[in-house]
């Protein structure tokens, strides 16, 4: 992060609902991911979940908690085309989802992270694929269990590094732009329109 990038996130409230998905959801919002995780407190989950629906934005609440809450917000075509492609698809049916469709493969991630998160069960590494990882890096880490990763950025990359790194940089650079468009609105209210 740059130095001024660095400046705007000291002086936002990190723990607003709106900071947050800009913190975490940069890449999504910006149109160069599929999807993303967004974790926020389970007392803001309603409110987000209203406000990303009347913004048009696709969430699926993939588990809530006494203190946390996880939304998959996602693009709907474009998730859907990318756990169709077949090396992603290979893989998900190994993992069990086989012949579903897209709300009942939701569904069922849903269900399985729940049960983890819930401490029944161990970790659902199908996430990096309903998180647009690419296949290799998420059979990778399988494979490894979470080691011998080439590096380690947005996630952990198994396989062509350089390539990783150029969109990592993009990521970082979509939340700089993030957080400099919401230190503006945050400066210079005056012109943002009340509705």
């Amino acid at each position: 992060m740059t130095k001024e990038g660095y400046e705007i996130l000291k002086r936002m409230d990190i723990t607003a609902a709106e900071n947050q998905m800009a913190l975490h959801c940069a890449p999504f919002i910006m149109g160069l991911k599929p999807s993303n995780l967004l974790m926020l407190q389970s007392s803001q989950t309603d409110d987000v979940q209203k406000l990303l629906r009347q913004a048009g934005t696709d969430c699926f609440l993939l588990y809530k908690g006494a203190v946390k809450s996880a939304l998959l917000l996602y693009h709907g075509s474009w998730l859907k085309d990318y756990l169709n492609e077949s090396d992603v698809r290979k893989i998900l049916v190994q993992l069990g989802y086989r012949g579903l469709s897209f709300p009942d493969m939701l569904a069922v991630f849903a269900g399985r992270y729940q049960a983890c998160m819930n401490g029944f069960r161990e970790f659902p590494h199908e996430m990096g694929l309903f998180l647009g990882y690419p296949p290799k890096d998420v059979t990778g880490f399988i494979e490894n269990r979470g080691e011998n990763c080439i590096f380690a950025g947005y996630w952990k990359v198994y396989d062509r590094p350089l390539e990783k790194r150029r969109l990592f940089q993009k990521f970082d650079q979509a939340k700089e732009a993030l957080l400099r468009l919401i230190a503006e609105v945050t400066l210079f209210p005056f012109f943002v329109k009340k509705y």
